[in-house]
């Protein structure tokens, strides 16, 4: 704020006009206050001016609004300079042209058995939408990029340039396994061979179909890039690695497997309860899956399911370890008949069932609201982070050293201490960004739910978010979650 004194007078008893000038909104814009004169001398334009250029203000100038605001000199504030803010552009972005499989359930269950009407307490899943395999041909369209539109500087009113935002422009993610964008249209990407399509941020990759009759000992383990369909049988102590999906029409025993994408089965998962002895240690023979996206199977026996999406089961789920990234659902839509008896069950947004437990009171726990794979990985990611800064810290006494004493630098040693100093560094900066994601998804999910449409039973333990009620009677069906006074609450 500038307050400019009364104009010089001669005579004592008359008072010439006098102004304010306020710069506001970091220099954004200026305000005038003008006092009419009591006899003596008006404010004129050019002390304005003059007071406005003493300020460093040369840009913005609402000449209209300054002259009316020294013609009027009635004390009142007048806006007389305004900058111009920055006009943000629109980063690239990119979009899918193939049609994905839905993946998850409708939040309306219009079929709920206990009432007959839609009240939205439990959700409904239609298998018939769950698992369908995509196939593409050669040339196919597969995702269309969308370029990045620069965002219009701005000014304040000194005149200062005022750059908006740096936009992300991103290439697709090249190389891309079976896809490459068009020769005609380099920011339309196709299908370079055929097979079932992956979506991924900045790309699609198109992986090879391979079908087969059984995975046994015929077959031997199986690891490759692209999609399995297997006619009969996963049996017990086979290997199953692969970056696509999973198609199995009969069972998966005691096996391992592990897909980037979708593993359905369309009869169960069978693991076995005993152990086995390897080396002189005790190993579990349960059936063992990880996926990428999600598991269904008509049920699942003794095994160990980590699926980054929804985990489905039409008849049961039986002491397994399952964890999903969003839901486990055991039933048919609308029914009651679905059961989680024993193991560990966590998901980081529901675990819906029509019962849960047993009448033996059979111990079963259920976990909701945290991402059941973040801690895991999180450490992961520490240790990782912990070694990169031990080899930088290496490199760069290694690269002062060397700067001590170039004499000793020899060979290139020094370049390549530097570069690897440069890569390192860059790494660790990637490494703190993923922890960062990763700590964020370890917050609990506040609308998490357990949904047991018939019974929860005795002995089952229910933990939502960082709160845990243990069921020591068997309680009619209802859903459990996080009330308004911050702690379990069933309705």
């Amino acid at each position: 704020m500038s307050a400019v004194p009364p104009v010089d007078s001669s005579t004592d008893d008359l008072i010439d006009g006098s102004f304010e000038l306020h710069i506001e909104d970091d220099r954004m814009s200026a305000t005038l206050f003008v006092e009419p004169p009591r006899g003596g001398q008006a404010v004129t334009e050019a002390q304005v001016r003059a007071a406005l250029a003493g300020r460093g203000v040369v840009a913005g100038i609402l000449d209209d609004a300054l002259r009316q605001a020294v013609e009027r000199h009635d004390g009142l504030s007048t806006r007389i300079a305004a900058g111009r803010k920055p006009v943000a552009g629109k980063s690239a972005f990119f979009t899918s042209l193939i049609e994905s499989p839905r993946q998850h359930h409708d939040e309306d269950d219009e079929n709920d058995e206990n009432d007959g009407q839609d009240d939205g307490t439990y959700a409904r899943i239609d298998y018939r939408n769950m698992g369908s395999l995509i196939l593409v041909k050669p040339g196919a369209p597969l995702m269309r990029r969308t370029p990045a539109v620069p965002g219009t500087p701005g000014f304040d009113i000194t005149g200062k340039v005022l750059d908006p935002a740096k936009i992300e422009d991103p290439p697709f993610a090249l190389p891309l396994p079976g896809a490459k964008p068009s020769a005609e249209d380099p920011d339309l990407l196709v299908a370079e061979i055929a097979g079932a399509p992956k979506v991924m941020p900045r790309g699609v990759s198109v992986a090879s179909l391979v079908e087969i009759e059984a995975v046994d000992l015929n077959s031997g383990n199986i690891d490759f890039d692209g999609t399995l369909r297997v006619k009969g049988d996963i049996l017990a102590g086979m290997m199953v690695r692969v970056t696509g999906d999973v198609f199995v029409s009969g069972t998966i025993e005691a096996a391992e497997v592990h897909a980037g994408g979708n593993i359905t089965v369309n009869g169960g998962i069978i693991g076995m309860t005993e152990t086995v002895s390897t080396d002189g240690q005790e190993q579990s023979r349960a059936a063992r899956l990880v996926s990428g996206g999600m598991v269904k199977a008509r049920f699942i026996l003794h095994a160990e399911i980590e699926a980054a999406q929804m985990v489905a089961a039409e008849r049961e789920i039986r002491q397994c370890f399952v964890d999903s990234g969003d839901s486990v659902v055991v039933g048919p839509p609308g029914g009651q008949n679905g059961i989680i008896v024993g193991g560990r069950v966590r998901a980081m947004t529901s675990v819906q069932s029509g019962v849960i437990g047993s009448t033996g009171a059979v111990q079963t726990d259920i976990e909701v609201g945290l991402d059941p794979r973040a801690h895991a990985h999180l450490t992961a990611l520490q240790q990782k982070r912990q070694g990169l800064a031990e080899q930088q810290a290496k490199l760069e006494k290694v690269v002062m050293f060397l700067h001590a004493n170039p004499q000793k630098d020899v060979d290139g040693i020094g370049d390549r201490a530097r570069k690897t100093y440069k890569q390192t560094f860059t790494d660790l900066e990637a490494l703190k960004a993923e922890e960062a994601e990763l700590i964020a998804a370890l917050q609990p999910k506040p609308d998490a739910y357990v949904a047991a449409r018939k019974t929860i039973h005795s002995g089952v333990r229910i933990r939502v978010g960082h709160k845990q009620r243990e069921f020591r009677e068997d309680y009619p069906g209802g859903k459990v979650g996080i009330g308004q006074d911050g702690e379990i609450a069933m309705s």
